[in-house]
């Protein structure tokens, strides 16, 4: 007999899912126009693209439940910033946007506070 063993469910993809919602409606509150989520290529993935005025921004979301791991932009160092760089330069070149001006923000959201905390860094890194 064959069994079937169910990996854990840790809510860290629902966590992720949420966390992306938020920052979100954050930045459409903030007047940015929402181009792509959740862009995919082989060199990974980008959360959110938004144009912020004629700026194309490339938005890293990360979530936590509270502070003791860290908070979320303290998560966001060397190697996913390498990793973001990748994606959003395909994302460029896919779309012919060579010259486009772009940045690189990063959105943290807490969810140990109702309403969730959001902290938005504007040029977290460049490329």
């Amino acid at each position: 007999m064959r069994r079937v063993i169910s990996p854990p469910v840790d809510g860290r993809g629902e966590l992720g899912r949420r966390g992306e919602a938020v920052a979100e409606e954050f930045l459409r509150a903030c007047r940015y126009t929402i181009v792509a989520r959740n862009y995919r290529c082989r060199a990974g993935e980008i959360d959110l693209v938004a144009l912020d005025g004629d700026v194309l921004v490339f938005v890293e979301v990360r979530s936590r439940r509270g502070a003791v791991a860290g908070t979320p932009l303290e998560s966001v160092v060397g190697r996913k910033q390498a990793q973001v760089v990748r994606v959003a330069r395909h994302f460029l070149a896919a779309r012919g946007w060579h010259d486009r001006d772009a940045r690189f923000d990063v959105v943290g959201i807490r969810f140990d506070a109702d309403p969730p905390a959001v902290e938005h860094v504007r040029g977290a890194f460049d490329a």
